[in-house]
Formats: structure tokens, sequence, C-alpha cells
């Protein structure tokens, strides 16, 4: 059980390094500087930070045409562009940062701090900031997945830690997986990870047709193991 899902988990998380001890050296150099900390950490900034600043709006702005809808969503794109391409945590946080000071309404900009705090181990602090996405956008899709996702991984550790309280991060999975397909119908990650949350549950035949669903969308996720995983549980 416990191999399986620690497949399952590195399946649904978008960097196999998310550990806790990651997440400690994370915070460590985010002491020392606070463009890696959300929203700049909320602290007073130098005047040379505050000039930089500005530097940088006047001329994403006058590209933009004074657009700052468009500049921010350019930014958070392109944190995510770091992230998922490159693995560079620090651009993609600065990058999430610069689409917050350009756009606090951004939602992609919390949705892409919640991300990388996701894939740092730190489940509870991605919940965090994507509560400050979803206040903004309540149909966010994407952040309700990976919401439900960081339970998921909640469930993987109360499992590993033997804690008696596994079932209720499932709840809570199915919850926010439930709620983001009825938004998006077609993500095949959401039909993918619920699927698997579903498995857990004991609903088989709703993990068989998620399964199904997942497979004729061609996601890339899904494998062998966790097939055969299904098989075992509900047949």
């Amino acid at each position: 059980m416990k191999i399986k899902l620690l497949v399952v988990l590195i399946l649904i998380t978008f960097f196999s390094f998310a550990q806790n001890s990651n997440y400690e050296k994370w915070t460590a150099m985010a002491d020392n500087d606070i463009s890696l900390q959300p929203e700049y950490g909320n602290v007073e900034k130098t005047e040379s930070q505050k000039a930089d600043d500005e530097n940088f709006k006047k001329d994403i702005l006058e590209y933009y045409k004074s657009d700052t809808i468009s500049a921010s969503k350019k930014m958070s794109d392109l944190g995510f562009t770091y992230l998922y391409d490159k693995g560079d945590f620090i651009t993609a946080m600065r990058r999430f940062n610069q689409a917050f000071m350009l756009n606090p309404k951004n939602a992609d900009a919390y949705y892409g701090f919640g991300t990388i705090f996701f894939n740092l181990g730190a489940m509870k602090k991605a919940r965090e900031q994507y509560d400050k996405g979803l206040e903004l956008n309540p149909k966010h899709p994407k952040i309700l997945t990976d919401y439900g996702t960081t339970y998921l991984g909640d469930y993987y550790e109360s499992l590993e830690n033997g804690k008696e309280n596994s079932n209720e991060f499932l709840v809570k999975a199915n919850e926010y997986l439930e709620k983001s397909l009825d938004f998006d119908k077609k993500d095949s990650n959401t039909i993918y990870k619920l699927s698997i949350v579903k498995m857990y549950i004991g609903d088989c035949n709703e993990a068989k047709e998620l399964l199904d669903k997942a497979k004729k969308m061609n996601n890339p996720n899904v494998t062998e193991s966790y097939e055969i995983e299904l098989n075992e549980k509900c047949n």
C-alpha cells in the first residue's frame, strides 16, 4: 500500500523533490529575500526596491499600453513557464510577485504562490494561497484541483505516520476535485486525480469510469501500476 501510494503521489505532484526539507531551505532563503515571499512578505520595501519596482512597471506598462491586467497575466504566465518547464522556483516566485504587484486581483498570482508551496511539500501553506485565489475567483478550476490534491498528499502522509484521520483528507480531496470538475469537465488531470480519490473512498464504479475517461483523453499520468491497484481493490 505505501509503495503504491508513493507512486500515486509522485504522479500527482510536479516535481519529485517536494519534501519538507526543501521547504525549510526555501524559507531560509526567503527570510533574506522578500521577492521569494508571496506578496513580497507584505513588508515595507527599501527606497532602492521601490525604485526598481517603478522602473519595471514603467517599462512593462509602456509595452502593454497601461493595461495592468494584461501585463499581470503575462507575468503569471511566465511564472508557470519557469515553474513547469524549467523547474526554476526562484524566478517563478519573482514573476508571480510581479504579477501581484501589477494586479493584486489576479487569482493566478496566488495560484502560482500556492503551487510553489505545494511542490515544496508545504500543503497548509499552499492552501493559504489557494484560499486567497479562490476569494478572487471561486470558479478557478486549476486552483480547486490542486487544492484537492493537497489533501491527497495529506492523506498519504497520514497513512505513513499511522494517523487515524486519513479518511478526513479523502473527503476534502473529493469535495474540491468534484467542485473543480463542475467548472471544467474536460480537464483530464482533475478526472484522473478524482479517480484515485474515488478508489480510496471505495467508490469503485465511479473510479473506473473516471479512469476510462482519463485514458480516452490520453492523460499522460495514467500508469499501469494504478490500473493494477484499482483492479485489485475493486474486483
